[in-house]
């Protein structure tokens, strides 16, 4: 089932971001989440995160998972570096490791990243445009779908913001 942007501002985000504030762990969200705190009028059905890959941040992700009421992260697929946790939050969170499509990696998402107000919480959100260059290189049938609406919304913010 699709979460409303409304759904995933009221309830979900704001347990995301507490936890994710509570285990100190520095994460961006991207994917479609990214998308809908852009104002881009989508629907999503899971969470992508992205983190660095290191020691102190698996552990981190792993009091995360506690925190939202998920077992540990699993592996998506054999053929994927992506791991998922289900929990609490009523969507299953992806976390994605140092790089999505499009030679993105963390560092350069978080540098063009915004941090979004979620409640009395904060978001490190990726950016429309970074959305739209790991939708476009990731060339999946459902990324193909959405890229003309979030290259409308990013048209439209452009114009609003001049």
């Amino acid at each position: 089932m699709a979460a409303t942007s409304s759904e995933l501002h009221e309830k979900t985000l704001l347990a995301l971001a507490r936890a994710l504030r509570g285990v100190r762990l520095d994460a961006v969200v991207i994917g479609n989440a990214a998308s809908m705190l852009n104002g881009a009028p989508v629907t999503t059905q899971d969470i992508d995160l992205l983190i660095r890959d290191t020691a102190p941040n698996r552990r981190k992700l792993a009091r995360f998972a506690q925190a939202i009421g998920g077992s540990a992260p699993m592996r998506v697929s054999e053929l994927s570096s992506v791991e998922w946790i289900e929990g609490d939050l009523g969507v299953p969170v992806d976390i994605h490791y140092d790089r999505i499509p499009g030679g993105l990696t963390f560092a350069s998402l978080r540098s063009r990243a915004k941090l979004v107000a979620i409640g009395d919480q904060k978001l490190r959100v990726a950016s429309l445009a970074d959305v739209i260059r790991s939708k476009r290189a990731a060339n999946r049938p459902k990324d193909r779908a959405v890229l003309p609406i979030l290259l409308d919304t990013l048209q439209i913010k452009t114009i609003m913001d001049q």
